[in-house]
């Protein structure tokens, strides 16, 4: 080894081991390992001193963050032509090489949806007619009231009120509530067959596919949402079409010359159509989309990666300028479609239901959060005057017993805000600045969940066991007006306890590794790995259809909880891309200095 500072590789039986790591490796390792490290340490300090700026400090934590690194630096290291083959079960998918026939992918398409469907059945009869929780009772009183409210999702609340109104029209809610599953369960597994067969259209291995088809059919957040009437389930599909289609649309999966034009608009088209249901069905997906695009056309502008020698000709980086502005330009026509249409659904669907705006309660979630806390932390550090001010927004009358650090539902329902919001957003930034560190644990205290692996206040935020029907996911049974139950009537009574051991008692924690597939954070790290790692390796295209996926994520910041079933899209789609990642055509790493 005469040159040290380099990387140095040596092949043995195929599989590239990673000895001396370059300065850039260390670079984009530092990147992942970094942030991860620190949430480790941080999340550790809230848990068990109730603040960040404790002294103290978790051994296992520090020792865990350091081995997770080290990880990642490996994995960071290894060339992609080594993963691939290993992705691919030992065989490299060839530059040029075409996917597989249409005709064998829709027949692959249809059975890995069938079979899913079939998985869930068990579930579905367990919980029948549904699980009717989360906000049903809500959305099903606009329904009958006929006062709709763009609260929730317009267009979900209609779908779902289209089979309450057929059980009404039957003779029984709860028989409207079961057509509903059983729609919802087709529309789900089609969609994660699809996703299936993405890997199978990509050429990803068996055994990975395998492993994804076990998640998506046996995983318990998949089948008891599948069931669920909740409208993160649907969105979630969405967000999972929406980011393979624009994954194949930013990659150019199936080289676009031999497709045709005709191929190509259609790809295009399913990926607006795909775009926007997704954000007619979340209100924060319109922000996420919005903040990502700015980052998406700035990717399509960079440089293809160069040849061996590190030589372009004049002609080929012509003709790689003008792919780069013919990228540019369709994906900007994609995303002004895509938000024209969404703009001229949503006031349709606002105009013919006559519906009110929503509370801006929602978007104050964390400010109010910040202020509560303050009060129940600092009360007496607070300026007299300060204090008589925040008094008209934040009473101490019902502050010190609403206030809770993992959920901002109580003190927002409670906080006056509409008398005087000016007055409210000054009471705020004063009382932030005199007390920023109340403020900043605030903050990460309430999106815990989102980025601490080993949190589990996420799991028991309204509570736990099965008799209430709280805990990991909700399952418990809504009440209706009289005349419009939703009756649950187990016909697997059996199974339901188990599952309720699962996802209400909360067992599954007791599960060591297992237990971290359940974490929402687990999803959120495995995302920013996705990212770092096609940076790394500059496949910036690959970085694309992720980014998405990470506003919408740090949307989730603002939320007044943190709920799996609002990072499901996450958890649905990020085990999608990573093998996507890994089984591209093959590429030579680079040990750029």
């Amino acid at each position: 080894m005469k040159n040290t500072n380099k990387m140095v590789y040596i092949r043995e039986n195929s599989i590239y081991i990673f000895l001396v790591a370059n300065k850039r490796l260390l670079r984009f390792s530092f990147l992942w390992g970094i942030p991860f490290a620190i949430s480790c340490v941080l999340g550790w300090r809230l848990v068990h001193e109730g603040t960040v700026f404790g002294s103290g400090g978790s051994a296992a934590a520090y020792a865990g963050s350091l081995l997770l690194f080290i990880l990642e630096t490996a994995v960071l290291s290894v060339p992609a032509a080594a993963l691939s083959a290993v992705v691919m079960g030992g065989r490299r998918r060839k530059s040029g090489e075409g996917e597989r026939e249409p005709k064998k992918r829709k027949a692959v398409w249809l059975f890995y949806s069938l079979c899913i469907f079939l998985c869930w059945l068990p579930v579905f009869l367990a919980y029948y007619p549904s699980v009717f929780a989360y906000d049903a009772e809500g959305q099903l009183y606009q329904v009958l009231a006929g006062d709709y409210s763009t609260h929730h999702p317009l267009v979900h609340t209609l779908f779902l009120g289209a089979f309450f109104r057929l059980g009404i029209a039957v003779g029984s809610c709860s028989a409207g509530m079961a057509v509903h599953s059983v729609v919802q369960m087709a529309l789900m597994a089609c969609a994660f067959g699809w996703a299936v067969c993405f890997l199978y259209q990509r050429r990803v291995s068996g055994w990975v596919r395998a492993l994804l088809f076990l998640f998506f059919a046996l995983f318990p957040a998949n089948s008891v949402l599948a069931v669920s009437t909740t409208k993160d389930v649907l969105f979630a599909a969405l967000v999972l079409l929406y980011t393979l289609s624009f994954y194949r649309v930013a990659c150019k999966e199936g080289a676009p010359e031999k497709q045709g034009a005709a191929v190509r608009k259609r790809e295009l088209a399913v990926c607006v159509f795909c775009a926007v249901f997704m954000l007619l069905f979340r209100n924060n997906a319109v922000y996420a989309f919005v903040a990502g695009a700015p980052v998406i056309y700035a990717g399509f502008g960079k440089r293809r990666r160069q040849k061996e020698n590190g030589v372009q000709d004049a002609g080929v980086r012509k003709d790689d300028n003008q792919q780069k502005k013919k990228a540019r330009k369709i994906y900007v026509c994609m995303t002004l479609l895509a938000l024209a249409l969404y703009g001229v659904c949503a006031f349709l669907l606002k105009t013919a239901v006559h519906a009110q705006n929503g509370s801006p309660r929602e978007m104050l979630s964390v400010p109010l959060q910040q202020m509560a806390r303050t009060r129940v932390k600092a009360e007496e550090e607070i300026a007299k005057d300060l204090r008589q001010e925040l008094e008209k927004y934040i009473s101490s009358e019902w502050v010190f017993a609403a206030y809770n650090p993992h959920l901002a539902d109580p003190v927002k329902s409670r906080a006056v805000i509409h008398d005087d919001p000016v007055g409210l957003i000054r009471t705020w930034v004063r009382l932030g600045l005199a007390h920023p560190a109340v403020y900043i644990d605030a903050f990460l205290d309430n999106s815990l969940g989102l980025w601490y692996l080993w949190d589990t206040s996420h799991a028991q935020v309204y509570g736990i066991g099965t008799e209430s029907g709280f805990g990991y996911l909700s399952t418990d049974n809504r009440v209706m007006p009289a005349g419009f139950e939703v009756e649950e009537h187990s016909l697997l009574p059996g199974l339901r306890v188990f599952l309720e051991r699962i996802v209400s008692d909360n067992e599954y924690s007791k599960i060591p590794v297992v237990r971290l597939l359940f974490a929402p954070a687990l999803y959120w790290w495995l995302l920013w790995l996705y990212l770092v790692t096609a940076l790394y390796r500059k496949t910036y295209k690959e970085a694309l259809p992720a980014v998405f996926l990470a506003a919408y994520g740090l949307t989730l910041l603002l939320s007044p909880t943190v709920l799996v079933r609002y990072a499901y899209s996450l958890m649905v789609t990020v085990p999608v891309l990573l093998p996507c990642l890994l089984s591209g055509v093959e590429r030579k790493c680079e040990n750029t200095q």
